[in-house]
This record gives structure tokens, sequence and C-alpha cells, in this order.
């Protein structure tokens, strides 16, 4: 394993995970723009060092690193790329660890001819939780290398994909599920709070999540989706006429009725059978993936 790595950027992430690989012995040289701010510099040139790495002001000072990880703003991840582009040795590793879209991690990619770029991103808890068990998610021709060397420095980390862009579209589809259902509890609350039934309300769901694992639940909803979104759509348009009632904006709800009316309209000009539940999760999404068109994968 390189002994010689560096870090760009150091926040919150950059500290945390900086800390962790400072600490399994790697020898971490760290730029971050604040070391260049002459109010701010000498607070994190002592935070840098206390972490056990060596900051360093200018990204040339990282040309000799064997590899380079990248926590910065979302805003400023490839202007970080590319300021580095400039030093970069033919063949460094670059892990872009930054919470962007698929689109900025291939902008990252392009801007670092001739680096290994790999894409990265943190899920599961986030920067809460101790450097070394925080889940990195890793993507990319080089990702199968990068793990191997981010595992030996003590990380928690699994390949999810061999494209650029792949683990960045898992955490930013994790967001479709996990903020969606942040809204759709807000929407539901709001809407329960204005008929003084919250408690029964959480209960109620409580009850009928606690019989399923993640997966599972993920499957019966799907499955049984292609098999009566038909019927569905009816009581949906009904749910979200009664968030309405309420005087709170179905903002969540109108999205569900979308959904169920052209996952309906879809299966009727198919000629489905209504009320036929597909007998997995995969064939579910195989029927769905050719009612908006999609080439199967493979």
């Amino acid at each position: 394993m390189s002994r010689r790595w560096g870090l760009i950027g150091f926040g919150e992430a950059g500290r945390i995970i900086g800390g962790a690989i400072a600490a399994s012995g790697v020898e971490l040289a760290v730029h971050d723009r604040l070391l260049l701010d002459a109010a701010r510099g000498p607070a994190a040139r002592a935070a840098v060092e206390a972490a056990g790495a060596i900051p360093v002001e200018d990204l040339a000072a990282l040309a000799d690193r064997e590899v380079v990880l990248s926590l910065v703003t979302p805003a400023t991840a490839v202007p970080a790329a590319a300021g580095f582009a400039r030093h970069a040795s033919s063949g460094v590793l670059y892990v872009d660890l930054n919470s962007t879209a698929p689109g900025a991690k291939r902008e990252v990619a392009a801007a670092l001819t001739g680096v290994r770029v790999v894409d990265g991103v943190m899920t599961g808890g986030g920067i809460q939780l101790d450097g070394a068990k925080i889940p990195i998610s890793l993507a990319g021709p080089d990702a199968a290398e990068a793990a191997r060397r981010l595992g030996q420095a003590g990380l928690n980390v699994a390949v999810v994909g061999s494209e650029i862009g792949a683990a960045a579209a898992l955490k930013m589809l994790r967001s479709v599920v996990i903020k969606g259902m942040e809204g759709l509890w807000v929407e539901a609350l709001l809407a329960a709070r204005r008929m003084d039934v919250v408690e029964p309300l959480v209960a109620m769901i409580e009850e009928t999540l606690d019989r399923y694992s993640a997966r599972d639940f993920a499957t019966m909803l799907v499955t049984t989706h292609v098999g009566h979104a038909g019927r569905r759509q009816v009581e949906v348009r009904m749910a979200r006429d009664t968030v309405a009632g309420t005087g709170v904006p179905p903002l969540l709800s109108d999205g569900i009725v979308a959904r169920h009316e052209h996952t309906a309209r879809g299966l009727a000009a198919a000629g489905a059978e209504p009320g036929a539940v597909p007998p997995s999760l995969a064939a579910a999404l195989e029927i769905l993936g050719r009612l908006a068109g999609e080439t199967p994968p493979g």
C-alpha cells in the first residue's frame, strides 16, 4: 500500500476521513483553501496537524502522492479536480468522494486526463459515524484498486459499479427513497395534525412497516404496484384529495397519483391482466421498464 496520500478539503467530512487515514499509518498531506486565509489559516493548520496530517498550502505539494482523495463542497468538486490536474502525476489514483450527481463525477474524470479517477460516495449515517465505519461506495475502472488501498487504510469500502458516475447515481437514488419518505411523512403528518390523528397514523404505519424487512417491503410494493396500479389509482386520488381537503398542499401526493396513472395507462395499453402480480422484484422492474421504453440491461 502506498504510504504517501493526499487529501483535498478538510471540512467536517475531510477531518473524519482524513483522521482515520492518518491514524492507519499513512503519511497524509492535506490541502484546504482555509490554509491560505490569514485569519482562519492558523486554526486550520492546527486542526490538520492535530489529525496527524501535514498541511500544505499549494496543490502542487500533492504532485508526489500516489493516492489523492477529494472531499470538498459539491460546487467546488470539479474546480478542485481541474486545479489538481495541473500538478497530477500520470497514473495517480484520484478518489472523488464528493456528494455530487453522476454528471459532475464525469466532469471530474474529464478534467483529470491521465489520472485514474474513481467515483466515490459516503452513505448510511454519513459523517456522524467514526471515519473507519462510514460506508463508502466506489465505481469506475479502477474502483477495485481504490477499494483495496482504502480498505488497507482501515476504511469501510465496497465496489458498486464499473463506470464513473455509478456510485454517485446510487447515492442520488437512495436520496429519492429516503428524502422521498421524508417528504411523505411531512405531508401525511401535517394533514393528520389537522384532523387530530397523528398518533393513530404513526401507530398504523408502524404496524405495517414492522412486518417486513426493507428488501421485502420494496418487493411487495413494486410487484403489487404492477398488479394493482389500475385500481389503486382511484385510491391514491382520494388520498391526494384528503390531504388537499385539510389545507395541506398535496405536493407529494400529486406525484403519487401521476405515478399510478402512468403505470395504469401503460399496463392497459399493453393488454396486461389486471391483478396479475409478478413473481419477483426483477420481473416487476422489467415490466415497468418496458412501459418506460427502456432497453433491457445487458
